[in-house]
């Protein structure tokens, strides 16, 4: 009877390690280890023994910008975004992820704005002329300063064709004066309130810029989880946005001309795919 006892509690110690052993195969993501399905390989100053993942940039993805003012030196009272950007090489990515900088800040305000008008104006029309205006309208970047570049160099598996691919992930990272982030509200709003083919509709319009600010300038931290989430509702509802604007646009050329319009997936769209894959790699 002893003998079985052993036997039983040495095959339920070998089942409890093998099923351990297959949990510990299926993380998602990791730093120079092959097993994973998406790893960095290389990143900025790893050299100087800067982290790969650094926690002012995981915070600062989920909302919190406190550890990356610490980190350098910015001021507390200070607005931070960033934009992202991937490409093949290194140099790409960095200069990719400033050009992304105004697009996606770009799209930001638009989604705000349309939002805004959509509960505050009430009327379809309306809020199609905002929206219209609000694709056209350009962002003044006036005040926000560059404060730094973060890239990993990413080894990831194709989701269709399960081939591995590299690509380098590049942050740019600004720093805004309230001051300075709400004259860029303000002159955002002021290109689009005009198109609102109605006087008091317009002023309506023109007072929400405090709820505009509310919304883009305050932060609020999410977990993890939550921030990927969010990434992802970002990516959907700007790429729909995006298919959308071109389909609308080819509908009104000639066949030839539609068969060689730029896609929702071009390089005009390259920061949702850079989101997307940042949030495999962070989190």
């Amino acid at each position: 009877m002893k003998k079985m006892s052993l036997i039983a509690v040495l095959a339920s110690s070998i089942l409890v390690l093998s099923m351990t052993g297959c949990a510990t195969t299926k993380a998602t993501v990791g730093v120079d280890t092959k097993s994973t399905e998406t790893n960095i390989i290389d990143w900025s100053n790893r050299n100087l023994d800067v982290e790969a993942k650094p926690e002012w940039l995981k915070k600062l993805v989920c909302g919190n910008s406190d550890v990356f003012k610490t980190e350098f030196g910015v001021e507390k009272s200070s607005i931070v975004k960033y934009g992202i950007a991937t490409a093949k090489t290194r140099d790409a990515s960095i200069a990719a992820s400033r050009v992304n900088y105004n697009a996606m800040r770009a799209e930001e305000l638009k989604t705000k704005v349309v939002s805004e008008a959509a509960s505050t104006l009430n009327d379809e029309g309306y809020t199609e002329a905002t929206a219209n205006a609000a694709t056209l309208a350009k962002v003044d970047l006036t005040g926000h300063e560059l404060v730094t570049q973060f890239w990993q160099k990413v080894e990831y598996a194709d989701k269709e064709t399960e081939e591995k691919k590299t690509e380098y992930i590049c942050y740019s990272v600004y720093k805004i004066s309230k001051e300075n982030w709400l004259n860029t509200l303000k002159g955002y709003l002021t290109q689009i309130i005009p198109a609102i083919p109605d006087s008091k509709a317009q002023v309506k319009m023109a007072n929400t810029i405090q709820s505009l600010y509310d919304d883009t300038a305050k932060e609020a931290e999410k977990s993890e989880a939550d921030a990927k989430a969010a990434i992802q509702a970002q990516v959907d509802l700007a790429r729909i946005e995006a298919e959308k604007k071109i389909a609308k646009a080819q509908a009104s050329q000639p066949v030839v001309v539609q068969q060689s319009a730029p896609q929702a997936n071009d390089s005009s769209y390259n920061w949702m795919d850079a989101l997307e894959l940042a949030a495999n790699v962070i989190f």
